[in-house]
């Protein structure tokens, strides 16, 4: 009988099936996954964030040279653009968008750094508890590790665009801001929650997928997972 096509569901079987070295391509795929949906999943809160505050705001002009210039009567000229009005009215969602616009992009280079990080981490962890293998084999582990994440970014994240989407926003730039942070309040318990269900599936994937990768025991497995999990926990947390 064929193991299961993912860890996900069955890790014991998987690993198993594939003895502690399963394919490398399909946990490149499944980091690639990872990649994509939490870059897509940026680009939409950002988009909707920025859409929401569709309010006005006075910012400098950046086409002003400034008051220490224009009115410098000592300056035999006066610099070009001192016509121009000191302030602007613009967009502060716009704004939003052009300051943050490189986060979903960033992701692409966040995501597989992560996961070479997590690799190296389980990778030094299991060699001091004794473990034996190749670090690719780990990567796959910590590859197949980062899809629960998933859970997370979706609900949370379908969460925020919600509460965005349902808050009446005031004309005004402030007013706009201290309303999105109030619809935002107490989702850190949410999040936390989230972070929670993520780790303990997480960690069945990483537990079994390192005792098999590294030829551990469960329990020896399980303690440098668990090890790992509470130190990314606290992270959060702090």
């Amino acid at each position: 009988m064929p193991g299961p096509r993912t860890p996900l569901l069955r890790p014991h079987r998987y690993f198993e099936a594939h003895d502690g070295s399963p394919p490398v391509a399909h946990a490149l795929a499944a980091v690639a996954v990872v990649t994509l949906v939490t870059a897509g999943g940026v680009a939409v809160f950002l988009g909707e964030f920025a859409a929401a505050l569709d309010v006005p705001v006075t910012v400098d002009n950046p086409a002003y040279p400034g008051d220490p210039f224009c009115e410098n009567t000592a300056l035999e000229m006066t610099p070009a653009g001192c016509d121009e009005p000191a302030t602007v009215e613009r967009d502060l969602g716009a704004l939003v968008a052009a300051e943050y616009g490189w986060l979903p992009g960033a992701v692409f280079l966040i995501v597989p750094l992560f996961w070479l990080l997590q690799g190296a981490a389980l990778h030094a962890g299991s060699a001091v508890a004794g473990g034996e293998g190749a670090f690719g084999d780990t990567l796959v582990v910590a590859g197949w590790g980062l899809v629960p994440s998933l859970v997370r970014v979706g609900g949370v994240g379908a969460l925020l665009v919600y509460r965005i989407r349902t808050t009446p926003l005031p004309g005004t730039a402030d007013g706009a801001a201290d309303a999105l942070a109030a619809a935002f309040a107490g989702l850190e318990s949410v999040g936390l929650l989230a972070a929670g269900v993520v780790a303990v599936w997480a960690g069945a994937v990483r537990l079994y997928g390192l005792a098999a990768a590294r030829d551990l025991s469960t329990g020896e497995a399980a303690a440098v997972v668990g090890a790992l999990t509470l130190v990314g926990l606290l992270a959060e947390l702090f």
